[in-house]
C-alpha cells in the first residue's frame, strides 16, 4: 500500500508542523488534511508546499528541495 505524504514527512518538519497546531491551527491542521489525503508531491498545489516550507529547518530553494521533505517511496 501506498504510504501519504504526511506518513512520508521527514520526522523533523513533521514535528515541527504538529509543534506549531495550537498556535497556526487552521494552516496546520490544513497541511495535514492535504498531506494526509495526497501520495504525490506533484499532487501538492505549490502553495501547500511553500507553506510547508516554513517547518523545514533547512532552507527549501529549489524543487527538488520540496521533494526532499519527504523520505523516500
Amino acid at each position: 500500500m501506498t504510504k501519504t505524504l504526511f506518513e512520508r514527512l521527514k520526522p523533523d518538519i513533521k514535528k515541527n508542523l504538529l509543534n506549531e497546531v495550537d498556535k497556526y491551527p487552521t494552516l496546520c491542521n490544513s497541511l495535514i488534511s492535504v498531506l494526509k489525503e495526497k501520495v504525490g508531491v506533484t499532487d501538492m498545489r505549490l502553495g501547500d508546499l511553500s507553506d510547508l516550507s516554513d517547518f523545514s529547518p533547512k532552507r527549501v530553494n529549489t524543487v527538488l528541495d520540496f521533494y526532499n521533505m519527504f523520505e523516500d517511496i
